[in-house]
């Protein structure tokens, strides 16, 4: 809605823009490295809702236009900084708000035009569907500067710690085949529904976990900590379709967990702890 906000007022805008660029500010070249930043988001966007471009490893569109949204947003707060504007009697005016209606609603039609067109197939995430029942057409991505490590079955063992402490090999593991289909909705701007197979974390934990909140390892140290009480929902998966994991989508073991994005679905698990602390203590995103 906004980036159509955005576009509409771009006409009106320009001559403004062109008046600025003509009077050499100290900061002019901050001024078009925003617009390019504002242009760039805008065209990604567009081109992610369309789906005319794949994603492939990190690049994406829908990657692209958090780097040109993140990159605008301290370029946007030096702008409106550098260029202070004072509220004026007619900015409270009754015609203003008319217009600003107006500009509010010609962007509203166009985004439900433009949904409703391009976008019939996106996930009320904004993500789009791919390989849905088939997991060989299921997109493979790691997290920023995770490596896929190449773990033995026969040499993999998870941990559990906290209130629950003891050792599970793979073969104890495998020995559970419960199937549930859980959709993995990746930040990436894909979703994919399959059939996982594997143990329900709270089946793994017994009636002995206590805490607050659990905490999913990877081999590679990624990290995320959900609430103890989530623990009936998620699966430690060993089976993608019926087949084994792949390297690629954490083999042996990962993390499935229903309702949350991709981000939140650890691959590669090793460690499972409970603990005391609140499952929202921690980073939004992880860094590792």
């Amino acid at each position: 809605m906004l980036g159509f906000v955005v576009l509409v007022l771009a006409r009106p805008k320009s001559p403004v823009v062109q008046r600025g660029l003509s009077r050499r500010r100290p900061n002019r070249l901050a001024s078009v490295a925003l617009a390019a930043m504002v242009t760039g988001a805008l065209i990604t966007g567009l081109i992610h809702t369309l789906n005319v471009w794949a994603p492939f490893g990190l690049w994406s569109p829908i990657g692209l236009h958090v780097v040109f949204a993140i990159g605008a947003a301290p370029l946007a707060m030096l702008h409106v900084v550098t260029r202070p504007q004072r509220v004026r009697p007619v900015d409270l005016s009754r015609r203003t708000w008319l217009q600003a209606l107006g500009v509010a609603g010609i962007a509203f039609g166009l985004h439900s035009v433009f949904d409703r067109w391009a976008a019939a197939d996106r996930r009320f995430t904004g993500s789009h569907e791919v390989g849905s029942g088939q997991p060989g057409e299921m997109p493979v991505v790691q997290w920023f500067n995770d490596s896929p490590p190449r773990i033995d079955p026969a040499d993999w063992v998870l941990r559990l710690r906290g209130s629950v402490e003891r050792d599970v090999d793979y073969e104890e593991l495998a020995a559970h085949t419960t199937t549930r289909e859980a959709t993995l909705d990746c930040t990436n701007g894909w979703y994919s529904t399959q059939d996982w197979t594997g143990v329900m974390l709270s089946d793994l934990l017994g009636p002995g976990a206590a805490g607050r909140s659990l905490e999913v390892r990877s081999a590679t140290g990624y990290t995320r900590r959900f609430p103890l009480g989530d623990a009936d929902k998620m699966m430690l998966a060993h089976k993608l379709g019926g087949k084994p994991l792949s390297r690629g989508h954490g083999a042996p073991v990962r993390l499935v967990a229903p309702g949350r994005r991709g981000l939140w679905w650890v691959k590669w698990v090793t460690e499972v702890r409970t603990s005391d602390w609140p499952w929202w203590l921690q980073s939004p995103i992880s860094f590792t």
